[in-house]
């Protein structure tokens, strides 16, 4: 059963990816870090973010200072929102139909759940869980443009875009709420891997029959599904912890043990 284990590598490897991604093209996190191409000195500040999200991935994915890192990764998460993507959003109100919403609510999940490995979980699993349902209601909204990111062997297309959207939302209030927060957290975490790995990866090498974007962002799109797969895994595992011991019949328990002697 998947636990905060799986998800910290899981969620590490997808910052490795995002680093790698970065070094090869010398850029920022494609969408998510929409720095400005005239910024003085791009190309370093490319470089040193994705040095520094490729060293945070590898000590999450072998468990070195795992609480520190974790935080870091939050805060670094977080502060794009007020310094790159609500000035975009002021400045090219079009982002408002749906990238702005996407994006900003991308990174607060991906933040809630470096907040749970933190030693934060009650935020980090609220952060995660109202994150959720935002995804739902742009699929309501948005059918049709989530319904052409399925896979030809996939039929409906269309039900699935409802269908996930559906997921989404109820993932997300469950999540929020405390209800079956825990077989939430791990169906989301399903779903996300699923999505990593018949939809983003072929898409990487099924250019003619997609529609493909590039390499760059299509392969931050994969780190993307994958970093929400290592998330929602790490929200399941937090509340698995949260479950007393069960102490098997005709056997006394520690505390009374210790102090009966």
């Amino acid at each position: 059963m998947p636990g905060v284990t799986h998800g910290r590598i899981i969620l590490g490897t997808a910052l490795v990816g995002w680093g790698v991604i970065g070094l090869l093209f010398g850029e920022f996190v494609n969408s998510l870090q929409p720095f400005p191409a005239w910024l003085p000195g791009y190309r370093a500040l490319a470089i040193l973010n994705a040095l520094g999200l490729l060293g945070a991935g590898l000590a999450l994915v072998a468990g070195v200072r795992v609480r520190r890192v974790a935080l870091a990764v939050a805060a670094w998460l977080v502060i794009w929102i007020p310094l790159l993507h609500i000035p975009q959003a002021i400045a090219d109100p079009v982002l408002l139909r749906s990238p702005f919403w996407i994006r900003t609510f991308e990174l607060l999940a991906l933040a809630g759940g470096c907040l749970v490995l933190a030693g934060r979980p009650e935020i980090g699993r609220r952060l995660f869980g109202i994150a959720l349902p935002v995804f739902g209601i742009l699929h309501f909204v948005y059918p049709v443009s989530v319904a052409v990111l399925i896979p030809p062997w996939y039929p409906w297309p269309l039900f699935w875009a409802w269908f996930t959207g559906a997921a989404h939302f109820a993932a997300g209030v469950a999540i929020a709420t405390g209800i079956q927060a825990r077989l939430a957290a791990l169906l989301a975490g399903t779903m996300y891997g699923l999505w990593a790995l018949t939809l983003h990866l072929p898409r990487q090498f099924m250019e003619e029959v997609f529609h493909y974007s590039g390499p760059r962002p299509e392969w931050t799109s994969t780190c993307v599904a994958v970093a929400f797969c290592g998330a929602a895994w790490i929200v399941a595992g937090s509340l698995a912890s949260r479950r007393p011991a069960r102490t098997p019949v005709g056997t006394v328990p520690e505390p009374a043990r210790e102090g009966g002697a």
